[in-house]
């Protein structure tokens, strides 16, 4: 939500105007006449339908059967024209006014030498203008001051003042003065340092595309230690092995063989079925990992079927990207196990609570932002001089806020596995984690990742770099009290 040039942008609750497609809390009028599917859904602006067409917005609304300028096949936004196989107008409304015509519509209708005629008269202050720069900059500024008085609004639309020319500082003067009511905004897109690239995860080297993985079955392990009796520095052994161990030789090494095999006999006790007594030496284990995956309802691509079938020698020829592939699958497939969500649920048995609070939290949020909302909506009503920029500017911040606690409650809301460990922040595109273990004197790590979610690229931050992220990722409620304090 933005208010520029006395106008509300609201992309969740505004009305969509047909001419300058601008989603607006502007009073706007609807068609009212049958479409071929279903009644007309266009609306027009006010500002659009009286510098366009030459029509009063209101008086509209109070017909019963007021068809709009599409339906009567008169529209001249760039889209109608172009399916008219016309050149759009572009912003024409100063060159209509300053052309003794009450619309964009009635300075089409005198046919294009008049559209031009009138084009090239509001063209001139701005020749004049430059002229005048060159020879006498003074006397230039005094003559753009005696042409000021424009209102600029809209995209192809502009409510100008009859009596005077367009010039250009007045739009200049505009600009400058409704940016000032989103400078605060500005101010918060702080460029925040990215950080370095992980290449390295508890002392195993690492492709930068395979730190996600990594850090996935480390957490993995961590969380669940007990169940599996994985001992302290076994997770870290097994990703070094992996990531820096020869593809020749005859065995698995048994730190990566044992872990397999504990991974794979829990799934196999959920489903019903015996566990074998595995060798760590034999290609038992690896053949039935490979069975497990293809029967998998979510089966990678990059998951290596045809090397599991041939036992050790086949795991062997494996990248290390693909065996962190291979031992996640065994990871995530003993969470669907009845042990370990058992275990999950016990461990967090206010999940229920939560996600009631979290629907209470939506509910009331939108209850908050309805009514600063409409209180935005009646201070932008005020004439100018009567508007308050502070109050302005505090309520959009206020309708910004509720927004992002809304997401966070929906987010809560949607959470469905309890075991994933949340960003503290995430953004589109980014997001943030509070890691321990990793390094010694940071904890804070930044994933990137597509808009598929399949590649992400992980970065870490020096102690300076992670004040700044941590600054940024603090609740707002704890920033607020520093900057009272500062004051």
């Amino acid at each position: 939500i933005r208010a520029v040039g006395g106008r509300i942008y609201d992309p969740e609750n505004g009305k969509t105007c047909h001419q300058c497609r601008q989603k607006t809390t502007d009073f706007a009028v609807a068609c009212k006449q049958p479409g071929e599917k279903g009644p007309c859904s266009t609306h027009f602006c006010h500002t659009c339908l009286f510098n366009r067409y030459g029509e009063n917005a209101k008086q509209a609304a109070r017909k019963a059967r007021w068809a709009c300028p599409k339906c009567r096949g008169i529209c001249n936004c760039s889209f109608c024209r172009k399916k008219r196989g016309e050149t759009p107008t572009g912003i024409l409304a100063h060159a209509a006014k300053a052309t003794g015509h009450s619309s964009v519509h009635e300075l089409l209708k005198q046919g294009s030498d008049m559209v031009a005629a009138a084009q090239t008269l509001t063209s001139l202050p701005a020749k004049i203008k430059k002229e005048q720069k060159e020879g006498n900059r003074k006397r230039a500024l005094e003559t753009d001051d005696d042409a000021d008085g424009s209102v600029v609004d809209g995209d192809e639309n502009v409510g100008t003042d009859l009596n005077a020319f367009p010039s250009s500082p007045a739009n200049k003067k505009l600009k400058k003065g409704t940016s000032d009511e989103s400078t605060d905004l500005l101010k918060t897109k702080l460029e925040l340092p990215r950080g370095t690239l992980v290449t390295n995860v508890v002392g195993a080297k690492l492709e930068a595309d395979d730190v996600g993985s990594a850090i996935q079955f480390y957490e993995f392990c961590r969380t669940f230690a007990e169940v599996f009796q994985i001992k302290k520095g076994q997770p870290e052994k097994v990703l070094q092995v992996i990531t820096g161990g020869s593809r020749k030789g005859r065995v698995v090494p048994a730190v990566v063989a044992d872990l397999h095999i504990s991974l794979l006999s829990l799934i196999q006790e959920d489903r019903g079925e015996n566990p074998l007594d595995y060798s760590r030496d034999g290609d038992a284990w690896i053949t039935e990992t490979g069975k497990y995956i293809s029967e998998s309802t979510v089966i990678s691509k990059e998951l290596p079927l045809d090397c599991l079938n041939q036992g050790v020698s086949g795991y062997k020829k494996l990248s290390p990207s693909l065996k962190l592939h291979v031992l996640n699958f065994l990871c995530d497939e003993t969470l669907s196990t009845g042990t370990l969500r058992g275990l999950i649920v016990k461990q967090d048995e206010g999940a229920t609570e939560r996600k009631v609070a979290a629907r209470e939290k939506i509910r009331a949020a939108k209850e908050k932002e309805k009514e600063l909302k409409e209180r935005l909506k009646n201070e932008m009503d005020k004439s100018m001089f009567l508007r308050k920029g502070e109050e302005i500017k505090s309520l959009i911040s206020q309708i910004k806020e509720l927004n992002e606690d809304k997401e966070a409650a929906v987010d809560d809301e949607k959470l469905g596995d309890l075991l994933r460990t949340k960003p503290v922040r995430k953004d589109k595109g980014v997001a943030y984690w509070k890691f321990d273990g990793y390094y010694k004197k940071t904890s804070i790590m930044r994933q990137e990742f597509d808009t598929t979610g399949n590649n992400d690229k992980w970065f870490m931050f020096t102690e300076e770099e992670e004040k700044v992220i941590g600054d940024h990722l603090a609740p707002r409620s704890l920033l607020q009290c520093k900057s009272h304090t500062k004051a």
